[in-house]
């Protein structure tokens, strides 16, 4: 994630040690996107739960077993990547989980905020995102 500039709450969220899934539910602002949110220090490997819509939907033990829960969500329910986390969410789809698709992505497509001028452009429709496709080449 810092190597794409997005922010580690985007996708990751830490708790208290001692968090339930009901104190978890009213003690943070869940948003609406799957989200890992690790109990105690983050990757380490202790208890996880992932929110989706606002509630605990999965808990667990292992940080690979919450990553791949995160991705059954946005599969499963087929859900488009989080804009704050896309780039992360599709290099480890691409190089550490294997799914390449020939053309597509689950990032968001549309119109967006221009980072240069800071209007609404439209976002160009790319087969791979251009961030990944270079981390992936070096």
């Amino acid at each position: 994630m810092a190597h794409f500039k997005e922010k580690r709450d985007a996708l990751i969220l830490e708790a208290d040690v001692s968090a339930t899934a009901a104190t978890l539910t009213t003690s943070l602002t869940l948003a609406d996107s799957p989200r890992l949110n690790f109990l105690g220090p983050v990757m380490s490997d202790q208890q996880w739960m992932v929110s989706a819509e606002g509630q605990v939907v999965c808990e667990g033990a292992s940080f690979v077993l919450g990553l791949a829960v995160i991705f059954t969500c946005y599969y499963n329910f087929n859900l488009q990547y989080q804009e704050k986390a896309a780039c992360t969410l599709e290099f480890i789809q691409r190089s550490c989980v294997g799914i390449n698709p020939e053309r597509g992505t689950k990032a968001r497509h549309g119109k967006v905020t221009s980072k240069k001028s800071g209007e609404m452009v439209q976002k160009k429709a790319a087969t791979l995102n251009p961030r990944v496709h270079s981390l992936e080449k070096a």
